[in-house]
């Protein structure tokens, strides 16, 4: 079977960027549509995160110093123009969200609630009412609003292909687990499909359920389609449990030595996350595992009085490194435009917002103002285009490519082993050897493989090979940037080289990953 759909502005994804993009969009009285994998707003990473965001409601704060923050947070690989805009429309965005109905917490004199968290130098934080009689995530809301404004919702479709004529988007095509076919026509897209959360095996607990997987299906859309990508390398972890340090906790190491004083002797163990997930990584690497927490109150199972009983429990555990997501993707401008025509971007799967590293409610802060950014000038885009006709070709090329997905080869054979070689070879600390090892392990998978997948469940399939496709951008990435620089740490390179001070930029060439080099904007 296959439906024919026209509208004026597809959005793909179903996260906090794809939800504002589209409440955005629907504005202006186009018709708009937002197609999810999953359920909207119950999938992907924003559903289980959206804690806290960063703002600039702070009278002694100014976006100068949020801006010098964000950059040496991002090792100054961010992108200045990104970071500016973001900055500046920070109050239009959290104030938008509470005009639509998510609530903010509030001092008793109804004065904003604050906090300072990691990467700022100040109080920026605010934190979202999600819980009780009064809280509702900011993803039900945004969803009420988009349906409201008259967005048409697509779910359990998989965006498989975007259609184009010439270097100018008109479309994707889509499919469902039982293979029937969508075909969207649009005059501008949004790309906000999230980012690759399921690269490696220690996914974060918070987005272990499979309803949230992300599988960098939004980048491999992107690289397809033509479009740059940048700060593939960037891969962000953290400890796991975490929060351990805001209670006064400590590591200690199998040894009973507490280990934060070799690598970090003044920070300790509130130094930045990158830090931690190194020392971690080489202490548990060095077979100086299991690591746990000791502090006041921890081990008890009740802590002291300010200490809730979760985090208590949570402290008795031993501690792991979890992946949290890519830092990179796809290169777009202030105004969320990337170099192919008609294709907009926010959220995970766009780059060059975050850099090396990321601050506490900066991404959060990001999907909203992209999201924003995005819907509106895609609309506005759509306003002054003329709809364009689908090339019957593309169709038949993209039902071919999924009708040969019929092969013996179980995709969560192929996801196991990249999830694995990630670890193993392109973890928390990276090396030229083994940067090659996995790419030779990669392009077996690819030739070996991909081409046998088993088509039962074809989600899975393709899901597999996107991402195979994602690993194998960041390992190229990785091993192109020859130095180390906040979450991209090299054993061979260990110091940060200013001659690196700009993007690792992925292309497509021919089908293959190309690597170049790209000025910060």
């Amino acid at each position: 079977m296959q439906e024919n759909i026209i509208t004026d502005v597809l959005v793909i994804g179903g996260g906090a960027a794809a939800a504002r993009a589209a409440v955005e969009a629907a504005a202006s009285g186009l018709r708009v549509d937002l197609v999810d994998k999953g359920i909207f707003s119950d999938s992907g990473t924003s559903s289980p995160s959206l804690w806290g965001m960063a703002t600039t409601f702070n009278q002694e704060d100014s976006d100068e110093r949020f801006f010098e923050d964000w950059t040496r947070c991002g090792g100054h690989i961010n992108d200045q123009n990104l970071l500016r805009e973001i900055i500046a429309k920070a109050r239009e965005a959290a104030e938008g969200l509470e005009a639509m109905g998510v609530e903010f917490f509030r001092n008793p004199d109804g004065s904003r609630s604050l906090h300072k968290r990691v990467s700022h130098s100040a109080a920026r934080i605010q934190m979202v009412k999600v819980h009780g009689p009064e809280g509702r995530h900011p993803l039900v809301v945004l969803r009420e609003e988009a349906e409201k404004r008259g967005c048409r919702i697509h779910e359990g479709i998989m965006i498989t292909r975007l259609l184009q004529k010439g270097s100018h988007v008109m479309g994707a095509v889509g499919i469902s687990p039982k293979r029937d076919f969508f075909v969207f026509n649009a005059k501008a897209l949004v790309l906000a499909a999230g980012g690759c959360n399921r690269l490696y095996p220690n996914v974060a607990t918070l987005v272990d359920d499979p309803k949230y997987r992300t599988t960098g299906d939004g980048l491999c859309l992107a690289f397809a389609a033509g479009a740059p990508l940048i700060d593939m390398e960037f891969t962000q972890f953290r400890d796991s449990p975490p929060r351990g340090a805001l209670y006064g906790g400590r590591y200690l190491n199998a040894l009973g030595k507490r280990f934060m004083e070799q690598y970090e002797p003044q920070a300790l163990e509130m130094a930045p996350r990158y830090r931690m997930v190194e020392a971690l990584y080489r202490e548990l690497k060095a077979g100086r595992g299991p690591i746990r927490w000791e502090g006041q109150g921890v081990g008890d199972g009740e802590g002291p009085s300010w200490m809730d009983k979760r985090t208590a429990g949570q402290l008795k555990e031993e501690i792991g490194v979890d992946f949290q997501r890519i830092l990179g993707g796809t290169r777009i401008n202030e105004r969320t435009e990337t170099p192919v025509l008609g294709l907009f971007a926010a959220g995970e799967s766009s780059g060059g917002v975050h850099g090396a590293d990321r601050g506490q409610g900066n991404a959060f802060l990001e999907t909203q103002v992209f999201g924003l950014t995005a819907g509106k000038n895609a609309a506005a885009l759509a306003l002054k285009t003329k709809r364009r006709e689908i090339d019957p070709s593309q169709l038949n090329e993209e039902e071919a490519r999924i009708a040969r997905i019929a092969g013996d080869v179980d995709p969560a054979e192929v996801t196991k082993v990249v999830q694995k070689t990630m670890w193993q070879r392109v973890g928390v600390v990276r090396d030229s050897s083994g940067l090659r090892e996995a790419l030779d392990k990669f392009e077996h998978l690819r030739r070996e493989k991909v081409p046998r997948l088993l088509g039962d469940d074809v989600f899975a399939a393709l899901e597999a090979s996107n991402l195979l496709l994602t690993a194998e951008m960041v390992a190229r990435a990785a091993l192109a940037r020859e130095e180390t620089r906040k979450t991209q740490i090299r054993n061979d390179f260990p110091a940060a080289d200013d001659n690196w001070l700009k993007h690792v930029c992925i292309t497509n060439e021919g089908g293959e990953v190309a690597i170049s080099t790209a000025p910060i904007s």
